[in-house]
């Protein structure tokens, strides 16, 4: 009775977050709710995530990313792409690519890819360049640059926690740099020369 109660609320809470009629935080705590109203859930076990070492990293990283945007970075980084020479636009998708890059290797990807969209769609309107040929790139880079540090993507700091949480090693804040550092500047190669011409 219970498996089928949780798969009933599971369909519901997609069709909610797919209809988007309700943010997606008031549609969590509200089936949090639910399932302790319902007993699936203990208040304690209800709470137990809010403490969690994930959470308050993940936490951490949004209040990093809102300092940012309040303190104007984007804009003047905006400012910068806009003053590049008409000889080098060309070249654009690399520089935006690289700045997303770098900036998603030390804050949540999906935040930083939402921070940039609106900077970056502005800038092309100044520009007269189509929001589209930039914001495939910013996609990418960020997933590129959130492979470069543990703390670049929520599935890296969820993964880090788990292994804490079962008495395994975790992972250091640049065990695995080399590699998505490389794989940042392949991917950002592919897109200067080939990808580019695809978008």
């Amino acid at each position: 009775m219970e498996i089928a109660l949780v798969l009933g609320l599971l369909i519901v809470a997609i069709i909610l977050f797919a209809t988007e009629k309700f943010s997606v935080d008031l549609i969590t705590v509200g089936l949090l709710i639910v399932l302790t109203s319902l007993g699936i859930l203990t208040p304690s076990e209800a709470f137990k995530g809010f403490g969690s070492d994930f959470i308050i990293m993940l936490a951490s990283i949004f209040v990093v990313s809102g300092a940012m945007q309040k303190a104007g970075i984007l804009e003047i980084i905006g400012d910068k792409f806009i003053k590049i020479p008409k000889k080098r636009l060309k070249w654009l998708p690399t520089y935006i690519m690289s700045t997303v890059g770098i900036t998603s290797a030390f804050m949540n990807n999906t935040t930083v890819t939402a921070m940039y969209v609106a900077p970056v769609v502005s800038m092309c309107r100044k520009l007269r360049i189509s929001p589209s040929k930039m914001l495939m790139p910013i996609a990418f880079a960020s997933i590129l640059g959130g492979t470069c540090t543990v703390i670049g993507t929520s599935t890296n700091i969820a993964v880090n926690a788990y292994l804490g949480k079962n008495g395994y090693a975790t992972f250091g804040m640049f065990d695995f740099t080399l590699i998505g550092f490389v794989m940042m500047v392949l991917g950002i190669a592919f897109m200067a020369t080939i990808g580019v011409r695809l978008l």
